[in-house]
């Protein structure tokens, strides 16, 4: 939705090209008198490290920077979504201090709370509210420094996408051929994969065997049976290290494809909960006409 209600006045959200970012964020809620404008000594707010008395701590969550820390944040260089476990109200003022984790950028600005909704009721381990905040004082430095992130994103996932489409369209207009070159390419890795395998196996008992038979003058048959035991032991300790690390780092991968079918699927069921009736009705007939018109073609 690009539209949000606030004392019912619908307000554009998309002023700027957005993105979801990983982040640690940490807030702290500003008094003020109620008007509009920023709090008169929100500049001195931003160069103080200890912030006064008169403003109040909330942390989403604190500070320091752990796993559980890390949230989804929709971003652009005039405003911000996150999730919160605090319902702010509409004209909340806010000292936001924001760590991008895929650049280390940091960035601290005041913002003002635009809309507080509830979050995503999909997702598990989740905060309940969904907040929106547009930035008040930005610097022209951190403007320039979450545009260029902004800008070098968008262009990411332009490419990513795009790839994406592509090989997804080639797959649908050709799955035979689609199908026949990806097994073509899983084939050729697999045997490149063994070549060089095979290749470094000679290649280390071809110099064992000079070292051994200079270094003890062994003859042939003793010097093949201690290259043989040598090369057995070392793949005994290869096969050890592979041990310990490919199944923790293959149990870290399905969890995140887990976590990240998890996301995906609760943001359709979102999506398609905020949807009108006529929209599911066009969404499901639109489907129907292009999976029957890709088979009646397809065959």
């Amino acid at each position: 939705m690009n539209m949000a209600k606030v004392n019912g006045k619908k307000l554009n959200r998309r002023v700027a090209f957005r993105i979801y970012e990983q982040a640690n964020l940490f807030y702290r809620k500003l008094d003020h008198d109620g008007q509009l404008q920023a709090p008169e000594n929100f500049d001195d707010l931003l160069s103080n490290v200890n912030p006064p008395d008169t403003v109040s701590p909330l942390t989403l969550p604190d500070s320091q920077s752990r796993e559980n820390d890390t949230l989804n944040v929709n971003i652009s260089a005039s405003g911000i979504a996150f999730t919160s476990k605090d319902a702010l109200q509409a004209g909340d003022y806010l000292l936001l201090r924001i760590l991008l984790l895929s650049s280390m950028t940091a960035i601290m600005t005041c913002c003002k709370v635009v809309y507080c909704k509830p979050s995503n009721p999909y997702e598990n381990d989740r905060y309940p509210y969904l907040i929106g905040a547009q930035f008040v004082n930005l610097t022209s430095e951190d403007t320039a420094l979450l545009n260029k992130h902004i800008d070098r994103t968008k262009k990411q996932q332009w490419a990513t996408n795009g790839l994406l489409l592509s090989l997804a369209l080639l797959a649908l207009a050709m799955p035979d051929t689609a199908f026949g070159l990806l097994m073509g390419l899983i084939h050729h890795v697999f045997e490149v994969v063994l070549h060089v395998v095979h290749l470094m196996f000679e290649y280390a008992e071809y110099n064992l065997d000079h070292v051994i038979e200079h270094a003890f003058h062994t003859d042939t048959h003793t010097t093949q049976v201690i290259v043989f035991y040598i090369l057995c032991t070392v793949g005994l300790i290869g096969l050890y290290f592979l041990w310990r690390i490919v199944p923790r780092n293959c149990r870290r991968a399905g969890n995140s494809l887990i976590a990240f079918w998890c996301r995906k699927k609760a943001s359709c069921l979102y999506y398609w909960g905020e949807q009108s009736l006529a929209d599911k009705i066009k969404f499901v007939g639109l489907t129907l006409v292009a999976v029957g018109c890709y088979g009646y073609f397809a065959i």
